[in-house]
This record gives structure tokens, C-alpha cells and sequence, in this order.
């Protein structure tokens, strides 16, 4: 039952994180078709806890917030109502382990709504950790065939979520200081002889542009580790996360090449997408 469950086609709210073409959306596509629908559900939830932190009304993002927590507990007691938990509910019937990771991201959308700050690159990948680490590793449970990960797994799961959500921030990072989010670390910018206070004003300051610089080689160098983690049969199971690396890879260079931060935002073209997904699940056999 479970696996048909998995393998229905997924409905708007479930592909709420995954909209057609996206990064997301093609690294779903390369997954184990049976599970599918729950990838697409998990990315759901991702991204209506992401934009409730992002609300400019706190106090509707806290109520919201709070109905998440609710939700994530009925979810974890059988009892779900939104469309992406009920879709989850089956594949999660018994995986406590999982329901913990999910609260986790609740705590790093907290963190994003309270504004947070972070003094070094350690607290950064932290916080990556929570926010996204935590899904990779429930949709890698998902995704191997006793459900049991590994110690290689984990940490490929781990350090893959933080590693994609760091390269969306550091896109996002003259949208997000707009917004009063400063997730660039205090340390790395004190060093540089820039005052956090006001760095959002000065966004083409040839400081912040090496700051910047260094966080996306940082990015780049553990992109292109992750691989490394996993041995053959583990990389044929995690060819999910296999693919999303290589695209946010495409997504670095693409940032690399742009330079200003008042660029338009960057993405990877459409066929590139497309050709970096199918190369990158090609040698994941």
C-alpha cells in the first residue's frame, strides 16, 4: 500500500516545493518512482514553512507557525490534514526518527523569523543543517531500500541540505539583507572591515564581494565532495540528491558569472537543467 501510495501522481499543494522545471522538480524526477509523491509532499512542506518565516506579518507567521507545529504532531500521531502530511502519513507510520528531523526545521524557520544572525561559518552550516540537512536525511531514509541509512548516507544527506540551502542564500543574499536577513557570518565580515550594521547598504562594497567570493568557493569545494561519501550501490540510492548537487553546482557558476549582487536573480537555464540532471543521474549508476 505503501508503495502505491508513493507512486500517485501528486496533486497543487504537494508540489508546492517542486513547480515544474525547478531544481527540485528535476531532482525528484530522477528519484525511485514509487516514492516520488513523497519527495514532492516533504518539498511542500519545505517551502510553506520557508515563505510562513519570510511573511513580513510576524504575527501571522507566528500563528502560522504554530499550526505547523500542531500539524507536524497529528502528522506524527496518524492523524494529518493537510494534503502534503496525508500524503506523507503511510511512508512515515512508524519512522520517529523522522518526525524528529522535521523538527528541526521548524526550529530553523524560528530562527528565520527572530531574524537570526551567525558569528561564524560553523553556526552558518548549523543552521543548514537544520533547515534543510534534516529533510535530506528523511527523503534518504525514504529512498533506501531497508530505510536504515548508513553513517555515509547521513552525512551526505546532512551536509547536501545544508550545502543547497547555503547556495540559495547566498543568491538571495542583496534580496535578503533588503528584507533585514543577514546571513553572511558576523566573523567573516568583521574580518573584511565591515560593519554588519550597515553592510546592507554598501552591496557593491569590493569587500563583501570577496566575503561573498569565499563563501561560494566554500559552497563549491563541499558540492563537489559529496559524491566521494557514497559508495556505488549507496550513490544508485541517492541519485536524488546526487542530481540536486549537481544543479545548485550550476547554480554557483551561473552566480560566479553574474558578479553585481543587484543582478536579476540568478537561475540555470532551462535545457541546462535538464542536461545537468540527466549527466549527473548518469553517473550515479
Amino acid at each position: 500500500m505503501n508503495e502505491r501510495l508513493g507512486a500517485r501522481a501528486p496533486d497543487a499543494p504537494q508540489r508546492r516545493g517542486t513547480p515544474p522545471g525547478s531544481l527540485r522538480y528535476f531532482a525528484v524526477l530522477f528519484a525511485t518512482p514509487a516514492r516520488r509523491a513523497s519527495l514532492h509532499a516533504l518539498y511542500a512542506l519545505e517551502a510553506e514553512l520557508r515563505d510562513t518565516a519570510a511573511s513580513p506579518n510576524h504575527e501571522l507567521a507566528h500563528t502560522r507557525l504554530q499550526w505547523w507545529r500542531e500539524e507536524f504532531a497529528l502528522l506524527a500521531d496518524g492523524r494529518p490534514r493537510h494534503p502534503a502530511t496525508l500524503e506523507l502519513a503511510l511512508v512515515m507510520a512508524g519512522r520517529r526518527g523522522d518526525h524528529a528531523l522535521l523538527q528541526e526545521m521548524l526550529v530553523a524557520a524560528d530562527l528565520d523569523l527572530a531574524r537570526f544572525t551567525y558569528t561564524d561559518w560553523r553556526e552558518l552550516e548549523a543552521y543548514g543543517q537544520r533547515a534543510a540537512g534534516s529533510l535530506q536525511e528523511v527523503i534518504a531514509g525514504l529512498l533506501t531500500a531497508t530505510g536504515a541509512l548508513s553513517e555515509s548516507q547521513r552525512q551526505f544527506a546532512r551536509r547536501l541540505g545544508s550545502a543547497v540551502r547555503q547556495t540559495e542564500m547566498l543568491r538571495d543574499v542583496a534580496q535578503d539583507m533588503r528584507r533585514g536577513l543577514l546571513y553572511v557570518p558576523l566573523d567573516a565580515l568583521t574580518e573584511a572591515g565591515l560593519d554588519p550594521r550597515s553592510v546592507a547598504q554598501q552591496p557593491a562594497d569590493p569587500a563583501l564581494l570577496r566575503v561573498l567570493a569565499e563563501w561560494r568557493t566554500r559552497l563549491a569545494a563541499e558540492l563537489a565532495a559529496l559524491r566521494g561519501l557514497l559508495d556505488g550501490q549507496e550513490r544508485v540510492r541517492q541519485r536524488h540528491g546526487l542530481v540536486l548537487a549537481a544543479l545548485h553546482q550550476r547554480l554557483l557558476s551561473g552566480i560566479a558569472q553574474s558578479g553585481a549582487l543587484d543582478a536579476d536573480r540568478v537561475e540555470v537555464p532551462p535545457f541546462a537543467r535538464l542536461w545537468t540532471a540527466w549527466r549527473a543521474a548518469i553517473r550515479s549508476r
